[in-house]
């Protein structure tokens, strides 16, 4: 066959310089038989300094960085992949061995330059980037307008429908009792009913019962004369209830409060007065109660540990808030409305991309949205860039559920301060877990001398090799 390729060379070299593919013929050993015009674009060398040159010799000269034709001899078969050149361009390269009685004659090459495809497929990635900026900037003037007075995000109808309610409910004076598991905003839907009330230029005192402690409960709660008892402030102090007055108290986590402190609590709002400790005359008192708690306060009262009289005083209207994962269709909006306001405090740029939101609509979010809201936060502290993606979702979601971290935000702390405190923590955990530093560069996506160099600068413990 080469004899023939020889004899015909001149005719062979006109028909090859017309295709507008490189062609790089060798022999059955990898001297250069023959190449047209294309393929001497793509290299630094002529036909005239290559032909009858071996390959081997151009890969060890440094004329060319890998061939395709030594693959193809080595291995017997077709063998492809992409060479970057000198001047920025790159090339696809396919080395296709031709046999002649079980052995290979020659190998025919075609180079394919690529530069200008990917330099489109560049362009169409940017336009798509910035077609999915606008659509996410659209979401965020959508979201506000799903957002009422006191900060409650919703597309839900059944969230909708509460939101309603409470507005509705907010204008009269009845007590409310807010119930739901841990994390669901009942805090939120207290400030909601506060915002849109007649009382809303008036005190809102808020009490979270679970954190005072059951001594201090009493004086607390209804305040005490001066030099009513030892260590007691000398001009005396007033309670919440008195502070609250012709306003609104919001008593959170009420099903915490002890049996003694319920009855005097009961007390206090059936008869609209308190009286200090230590005094002598009773205080009236105008206060419209809001109440919250994620205990069922039934079984409590069944088993003895809550009182149903003061139950009953409290359930005038009652509120259940459903947990997140019976309401997905808020996900979305509270992620962007969470997105946009740690991206304003930490004073940075962020966008949650249409994967991101997918990955955190998987999730059952048991500790609802106070969960959410502390996931975006941490993403947004801990990664660089403007867009929040899947990955990042996926990564700190997979540290949320399988460690317990000791990841805390103080206030002294910059944003850099912060970011490297949690890729330390981040990679401390993925090292412990995967035990390899190459099983967590690929699992981060990052190079070995990035993840060398992050090992060395948090001086973390790692005895294996990069």
């Amino acid at each position: 066959m080469n004899h023939i390729l020889e004899e015909y060379i001149d005719e062979l070299d006109e028909i090859l310089d017309c295709i507008n593919v490189g062609i790089y013929i060798t022999d059955g050993n990898g001297k250069t038989l023959t190449l047209n015009h294309e393929s001497e674009k793509t290299g630094s060398l002529t036909k005239n300094q290559v032909i009858g040159v071996n390959m081997k010799e151009l890969v060890e000269k440094g004329f060319v960085k890998e061939s395709a034709t030594l693959k193809a001899l080595s291995s017997g078969k077709q063998e492809s992949f992409i060479q970057d050149l000198g001047d920025g361009g790159r090339v696809f390269i396919t080395g296709t061995p031709f046999y002649r009685n079980n052995k290979i004659e020659f190998v025919l090459c075609t180079e394919r330059d690529i530069t200008e495809m990917i330099m489109l497929e560049k362009m169409l990635e940017q336009t798509q980037q910035t077609a999915q900026r606008y659509e996410m900037e659209l979401e965020y003037v959508r979201n506000r307008n799903l957002r009422l007075q006191g900060d409650v995000v919703a597309r839900s109808e059944i969230m909708k429908r509460l939101i309603e309610k409470t507005v509705k409910v907010a204008k009269r004076n009845a007590t409310v009792l807010l119930t739901g598991e841990s994390g669901t905003g009942k805090e939120i839907f207290a400030n909601l009913i506060y915002k849109n009330s007649d009382r809303v230029n008036k005190p809102f005192i808020k009490v979270y019962c679970a954190a005072i402690p059951e001594g201090l409960l009493e004086s607390e709660f209804f305040g005490y004369e001066k030099g009513s008892f030892t260590g007691a402030d000398k001009s005396g102090k007033n309670g919440f209830f008195e502070m609250a007055n012709k306003g609104t108290l919001f008593l959170d986590e009420i099903g915490e409060l002890p049996i003694h402190m319920q009855s005097k609590l009961l007390r206090a709002i059936q008869e609209k007065e308190v009286r200090k400790i230590g005094g002598e005359s009773v205080i009236p008192i105008d206060v419209r109660i809001i109440a919250a708690t994620n205990m069922d306060l039934l079984k409590a009262i069944g088993e003895g540990r809550f009182r149903e009289d003061l139950y009953y005083r409290l359930n005038i209207i009652p509120m259940e808030i459903p947990p997140l994962r019976e309401r997905k269709e808020d996900i979305e909006s509270l992620a962007v409305y969470f997105t946009e306001a740690f991206a304003k405090q930490y004073k940075i740029q962020k966008v949650l991309t249409k994967k991101a939101v997918k990955a955190l609509n998987e999730y059952d979010w048991p500790g609802n949205v106070r969960e959410l809201k502390n996931i975006i936060e941490r993403i947004v502290v801990s990664f660089d860039g403007i867009e929040i993606t899947a990955f990042q979702v996926g990564n700190i979601m997979n540290i949320n559920e399988n460690m317990t971290s000791t990841f805390t935000i103080e206030e002294n702390m910059t944003l850099k301060e912060l970011m490297d405190n949690y890729e330390k923590e981040i990679l401390e955990y993925m090292i412990d877990k995967y035990k390899t530093a190459a099983t967590v560069c690929h699992k981060l996506q990052v190079n070995k001398s990035t993840m060398s160099r992050k090992i060395k600068k948090h001086k973390i413990p790692y005895k294996g090799t990069l």
